[in-house]
């Protein structure tokens, strides 16, 4: 029994053919997670040589939060899936403090240029309490959902920066947008099965399905923007 859930969490309703890692769908998903990495690494990389955020500040808030709690709080039987968590907590480290330095500069809004970090750390507290007590509440053992859900609100803001720097611009890393898109992919497959599984109370998985559809169309949206070629 997980302290998350209390009394509500019975491991015998789990079905544990969703922790096998030899098994297809989790394969595919693993697939997804060294996508993910390689993403994040392209951006690391494209961020710091254009000394510009690669990714939206939401978005990373967000994002690193929830790593947070996949690493250290949400149950996680798995142990491949324990070691991605920590991985991707790793280089998120690097993004967030990348995000922190070079983000004020590319903030229309000269209050969110002034208090950049400040709105930094209140989405980051924001983000940490929504999921934590959204997994608490909801069926949602192991925050697969509530990470689909950041991922929708990444992908379109992702979209909403490549438009605002244009063609070539700062920060745009064409690697990191494929390998997204690929480790998402990946990712959205092997949930389809695993939720399935894991929270059995579910009566349908058609938001995760219409979350998963929703972030393949803005990733596409966004491997074009940032596919196109500067202006000479």
């Amino acid at each position: 029994m997980h302290p998350l859930y209390g009394s509500a969490w019975d491991p015998s309703r789990v079905d544990p053919a969703a922790f096998d890692v030899w098994s297809w769908f989790n394969l595919v998903g693993a697939g997804g997670c060294i996508c993910w990495v390689i993403a994040y690494l392209a951006i690391v990389r494209q961020s710091h040589r254009d000394r510009a955020n690669g990714l939206p500040m939401v978005a990373v808030a967000l994002n690193f939060s929830w790593e947070l709690l996949a690493s250290f709080v949400f149950p996680n039987p798995v142990a491949l899936w324990h070691a991605f968590d920590r991985a991707w907590l790793v280089v998120d480290v690097v993004i967030v403090a990348q995000t922190l330095r070079y983000g004020a500069a590319y903030q229309r809004l000269p209050q969110l240029r002034q208090h950049f970090v400040a709105v930094f750390v209140l989405v980051f507290v924001l983000g940490l309490v929504g999921q934590y007590t959204f997994v608490a509440d909801y069926p949602d053992r192991l925050g697969l959902v509530a990470a689909f859900m950041i991922n929708v609100i990444m992908s379109v803001l992702f979209v909403i920066m490549a438009l605002e720097r244009g063609p070539g611009g700062p920060g745009l890393s064409r690697a990191g947008a494929w390998f997204k898109m690929l480790g998402t992919a990946g990712t959205s497959i092997e949930c389809h099965f695993v939720v399935r599984m894991v929270d059995p109370e579910l009566r349908g998985l058609g938001f995760l399905t219409f979350t998963c559809v929703t972030i393949f169309v803005f990733d596409c949206v966004y491997i074009a923007l940032v596919s196109r070629r500067a202006p000479a």
